[in-house]
């Protein structure tokens, strides 16, 4: 099967041939599929059964919040699957890194649970890391609450210093099963809560369920603008939430400081208890008139034990759930 690098307007002919994708996770990785580059580091390939008729493409990325793993999506249109295509794209952009230093680096993809993807990727030797899970709670399912606790609620511009150093331990924290590299204020602003990336606002709630470093800050949100371009965020290390395109959801990060702490994972604890109570208040807060979707991930224990609640009670549903699955590099199998 004829395999070279992939050029302009390879993208365009590549989404007449593939299905339209059912998650925006999925809409996301193929963003990957755009000519080679060194800034950012990239390298990707294009399968063709005649000139200009592709049957699928591959790509592997760098990840510059996670320097020591890299990116890598491979597609194949759908009538093409199960021929091999998808094994002989894979090894030729592997090929491909050879030299850069993509080369050597663990990988990462991310498929939705129980798919046709799913499996491909683990015949590969790719074996799951981490799981997804999208919740939306409709407006106003969960009442107000907190009562006198109106004060602890605090609006902040997303550009805050306090927001941006919280999100930073939180970020790491929750990523401890894939190590962030060594990250500044700046990093984490313009990957996270930037307008380049959708972001719009945020909100802190204080409360004694917050990490030692940040002494009286339990939890935070930063809510996403849907049509903002978020080309500026990296492929699928930042976590805007899918809605429905016809209510347009408000879309949320919520992270409780709590989970920045190593008794984070003693889900019996007083303390575990009052961080999901605090997580809750502040969810109840800004879902009060407008429907919200946020991604818990099971990195995050005090936010999955709220989704697992919530949805068991009818007060949430889930709209999708995927895994991030990893492979060492070649070289090292």
């Amino acid at each position: 099967m004829p395999i070279r690098d992939l050029t302009e307007g390879d993208d365009l002919r590549l989404n007449e041939v593939f299905a339209d994708a059912d998650t925006p996770a999925a809409h996301m990785a193929r963003s990957l599929f755009r000519p080679s580059s060194d800034s950012p580091l990239l390298r990707s390939v294009i399968a063709e059964v005649v000139a200009e008729v592709p049957v699928g493409a591959a790509a592997i990325a760098e990840s510059p919040l996670h320097p020591h793993r890299a990116w890598v999506h491979v597609e194949v249109a759908s009538e093409e699957q199960g021929h091999g295509q998808g094994r002989e794209l894979f090894e030729a952009v592997c090929a491909e890194t050879v030299g850069t230093a993509l080369e050597g680096l663990d990988l990462r993809t991310r498929v939705q649970a129980g798919s046709p993807g799913a499996g491909f990727a683990q015949a590969l030797g790719f074996t799951p890391l981490t799981t997804t899970r999208v919740i939306k709670v409709a407006a106003g399912a969960l009442p107000p609450s907190g009562g006198g606790r109106a004060e602890d609620l605090e609006i902040v511009a997303t550009g805050s210093v306090k927001l941006t150093k919280a999100f930073l331990a939180w970020y790491t924290a929750v990523n401890k099963d894939d190590a962030v590299g060594p990250l500044t204020i700046g990093q984490v602003n313009n990957a996270f809560l930037s307008e380049a990336v959708g972001a719009h606002g945020a909100a802190l709630l204080n409360g004694d369920a917050g990490a030692a470093e940040d002494a009286g800050l339990s939890a935070f949100a930063v809510s996403y603008a849907r049509e903002a371009d978020q080309s500026g965020a990296e492929i699928t290390d930042a976590m805007p939430a899918p809605g429905d395109d016809e209510e347009a959801p408000t879309e949320l990060i919520i992270g409780s400081m709590f989970e920045t702490r190593e008794e984070a994972a003693d889900t019996t604890s007083e303390l575990f208890k009052a961080a999901v109570a605090d997580a809750e208040l502040l969810l109840a807060r800004l879902s009060v008139d407008a429907d919200v979707v946020l991604e818990v991930t099971s990195g995050m224990p005090v936010v999955s034990a709220l989704a697992d609640r919530l949805v068991e009670a009818g007060q949430a549903t889930e709209l999708y759930r995927y895994e991030t699955l990893t492979r060492p590099p070649t070289d090292a199998r």
